[in-house]
C-alpha cells in the first residue's frame, strides 16, 4: 500500500542559466462499505465480494506495469491502493471500514486510434514544442500526459534532458513548449505564452491518445511561476489534473484547491535563499490542510549531479487536505557557480514528480 494514501486518507541541476526576474509579493472519494483491492507485486487482483455493507470505490494505483482499475466491495474496510506492476482488476475486501478514493474515468482523447508512436518516439516543431512519446506508446490506449515548463534562457529540451531515464519518460506522454521568449509571460492568461500552452494542449489531444483525465503539469523557475500563475487564475486551471512547481513563486494568497507536489531548495539563492515556505502555505491554506504532516517515505535520497552529494529530499505530506499536498524542501546544490545554488531541478524530482501523480485517485 503506497503511504502517501494511507497519509491522505488519514485527514539537477540546471547548466547555464541566468538569473530569472523576482516575483510579485505576494481524495478522497467516499464509500459506505469499502473500496475494492488491486493487483499486488506484478499480479491482478482477483474479483471477488462480500456479503454485507454498502459499496465504494477502490482506489486506483499505477506502476510501471501499467494502470490499476478501481476495486469494488459489497461492504469491509478496503480502500487499497493497487500494487507495483502489472495492471489490476478489480478486488474485494471483507471486514468493516470504509474505502478511500474512487479511480478516474478514462478519457480518451480525440487522438486515440489515429496513428501508432512516432518514428523514434518524437514530434517537434524547432523552437515551438516537443512530443515525447514512451515507448509504450501505441496510439490506441490512453496514456497520462504531462506539460513541462522550461527555466528562463533555456531551451526546451532542458526539462526533456533532465527527465530522460525516469517514470515521466517511460509512464507519460511529455510534452515541452518553449516559451515565446526568453523566460513565461502569464499576462492574465492572454499572452502569447498562455496562447501557445493552449494550443499544444488542444492539438496534444486531438492529435494523440492521452486520457484526458490525467493530464499534469510541470515545471521549473520560471516554468514554474507561470504554473502558480495558471493555478491562480480566477476557477484555477481545470485543465490540469494536478500540478508540480519547482522553485516558484507567490502570485495569490488562494486559488482553486489541486493536488500538489511543491518542490524547493531549503535556500534557493535565486528566490532570496528562501524555501518557498509562502508558496506552499497558498496550497496547504487553498486545500484546507491541517499543519499536521508525516514524512514521505517514498521519496529515496540521490546524489547531486552537481557535487554528487548525498541530497536529502525533505518531502513531507500534509494531513487533512482536501487534495493531496506534498512539500519536498529539499538541499540539493545544483544550479551554477554564477548565480548560486539550490535553484535546479534536483535529482529525485523527475521520479517524484512522475510518482505523485501517478498514484493520484
Amino acid at each position: 500500500m503506497w503511504s502517501r494514501c494511507a497519509a491522505w486518507s488519514l485527514l539537477a541541476f540546471l547548466v547555464g542559466c541566468s538569473s530569472e526576474p523576482a516575483s510579485p509579493a505576494g481524495v478522497a472519494g467516499s464509500s459506505s462499505g469499502g473500496g475494492g483491492g488491486g493487483g499486488s507485486s506484478s499480479t491482478a487482483g482477483t474479483a471477488g465480494t462480500s456479503t454485507s455493507g454498502g459499496s465504494g470505490a477502490g482506489m486506483a494505483g499505477t506502476a510501471s506495469g501499467g494502470t490499476a482499475a478501481a476495486g469494488t466491495a459489497n461492504g469491509g474496510s478496503g480502500g487499497n491502493v493497487a500494487g507495483t506492476g502489472g495492471t489490476a482488476t478489480a478486488g474485494s475486501a471483507s471486514g468493516g471500514s470504509s474505502g478511500s478514493g474512487g479511480a478516474s474515468v478514462v478519457a480518451p482523447s480525440d487522438g486515440c486510434g489515429k496513428a501508432g508512436r512516432p518514428p523514434n518516439g518524437e514530434v517537434s516543431v524547432p523552437n515551438d514544442r516537443i512530443y515525447d512519446f514512451p515507448t509504450s506508446y501505441d496510439g490506441a490506449k490512453p496514456m497520462p500526459a504531462v506539460i513541462a515548463l522550461h527555466g528562463a534562457n533555456n531551451p526546451n529540451t532542458i526539462l526533456q534532458t533532465l527527465s530522460k531515464g525516469s517514470r515521466l519518460e517511460t509512464e507519460f506522454v511529455r510534452v515541452f513548449p518553449k516559451s515565446n521568449g526568453s523566460a513565461w509571460s502569464y499576462q492574465n492568461g492572454t499572452g502569447a505564452d498562455s496562447m501557445r500552452i493552449s494550443n499544444i494542449y488542444d492539438e496534444l489531444l486531438a492529435s494523440y491518445c492521452v486520457d484526458k483525465n490525467r493530464i499534469f503539469l510541470t515545471g521549473h523557475s520560471s516554468g514554474a511561476q507561470m504554473s502558480v500563475q495558471m493555478m491562480c487564475a480566477p476557477g484555477g486551471d481545470k485543465r490540469f489534473k494536478a500540478v508540480a512547481p519547482v522553485a516558484a513563486s507567490k502570485y495569490c494568497d488562494m486559488l482553486t484547491p489541486v493536488p500538489v507536489m511543491y518542490i524547493q531548495g531549503t535556500m534557493d539563492a535565486q528566490r532570496n535563499n528562501s524555501d518557498g515556505a509562502n508558496v506552499v502555505a497558498v496550497f496547504t491554506a487553498s486545500n484546507m490542510c491541517t499543519a499536521a504532516t508525516m514524512p514521505d517515505p517514498d521519496v529515496p535520497t540521490c546524489k547531486s549531479t552537481f557535487d554528487q552529494q548525498t541530497v536529502d529530499p525533505g518531502c513531507k505530506i500534509y494531513q487533512g487536505c482536501s487534495k493531496p499536498t506534498i512539500w519536498c524542501s529539499h538541499n540539493d546544490n545544483g544550479y551554477n557557480a554564477t548565480d548560486g545554488h539550490m535553484h535546479g531541478w534536483p535529482c529525485f524530482a523527475s521520479n517524484a514528480i512522475a510518482d505523485f501523480f501517478l498514484n493520484l485517485p
